[in-house]
């Protein structure tokens, strides 16, 4: 595997840790909280009467969210990135993995992509509930699957920007 042995291990204890289900189970409930806010707003201040409606209301709310998600994901992948490199450094076992037999890539793309699998995972978990949001009208699947290809491209570029940065600065203060 081009990714290696830091990527597997990860890949393997990740979903047994009890931390990575509730940060998915936050994130759709606080995703699905907010859809019901702006629903009650709008149900609130004005009288539903066409499906024309409806559709100016699903597209609104697409028009919140996905802008939303991009800017947190954005943040978070790339903190969750350089804090899983500075916390290695910290624990001076960086230097340890250095001294193994893998490759430059393995490591860092290893050390990378281990750290945005819960990033991922949360974009993962809601996909259903954009997908929901093409109930009410006025947005396609095809427009919630382009803005996740953007969210899931941005967590990529910004997470390796982290991962950057923290393998180019030696103490963790400085990096984050």
């Amino acid at each position: 595997m081009i990714i290696g042995p830091i990527f597997s291990r990860e890949l393997m204890t990740t979903p047994r840790r009890p931390r990575h289900y509730f940060q998915r189970s936050i994130y759709v409930a606080a995703l699905l909280v907010f859809m019901g806010t702006a629903w009650l707003i709008v149900a609130g201040t004005q009288d539903i009467r066409s499906v024309g409606d409806m559709a100016r209301f699903g597209a609104l709310l697409f028009q919140i969210l996905a802008p939303l998600q991009l800017a947190m994901i954005a943040f978070l992948s790339a903190l969750v990135a350089a804090s899983s490199i500075s916390q290695e450094k910290d624990r001076r076992t960086f230097v340890l993995l250095l001294l193994t037999r893998l490759t430059n890539s393995e490591l860092v793309l290893g050390k990378m992509l281990s750290s945005l699998l819960d990033v991922m995972a949360m974009i993962v978990a809601a996909l259903p509930v954009f997908l929901l949001i093409t109930l009410f009208g006025g947005v396609s699947a095809d427009q919630v699957l382009n803005a996740f290809g953007v969210t899931a491209t941005t967590a990529l570029a910004t997470g390796s920007l982290g991962a950057l940065v923290a393998l180019w600065r030696e103490k963790t203060f400085q990096t984050l």
